[in-house]
């Protein structure tokens, strides 16, 4: 179940993430991972985060995420999105984009990242 924190999401944007949780499966390292998707969105900045993990909601004392990738944005300056995965520790930065809300940009991300786990290695 996606979490979000400093902002109440579109019934859409809910709906989009509730889809990538339930529907994206993905293997790696010859396990299957579901994604969770975790959004704090601050008046400066905004964050997407998706834990990916064999279990589908991680527990307080459940194991850590096999990796995890984080989507920062900040709404306030002429800024780019940068993707810092776990998995590669890669920091991919995407050119200057205006988001008009946060859910565009919470949209946006997830499409970003389900692109990425869905292409051929």
């Amino acid at each position: 179940m996606s979490k979000f924190v400093g902002y109440e999401p579109k019934p859409k944007t809910a709906k989009v993430a509730e889809d990538f949780e339930n529907k994206l499966l993905i293997r790696r390292n010859n396990k299957s991972l579901v994604g969770r998707v975790f959004v704090d969105i601050m008046e400066d900045e905004w964050k997407l985060a998706v834990g990916f993990n064999q279990m589908g909601i991680t527990k307080l004392h459940g194991r850590e995420n096999e990796f995890e990738v984080l989507y920062t944005y900040h709404p306030t300056e002429e800024s780019k999105v940068v993707r810092l995965g776990t998995d590669t520790v890669l920091e991919n930065e995407y050119p200057a984009r205006s988001f008009s809300s946060p859910d565009e940009f919470i949209i946006w991300a997830i499409g970003q990242e389900k692109e990425i786990q869905l292409s051929p290695a």
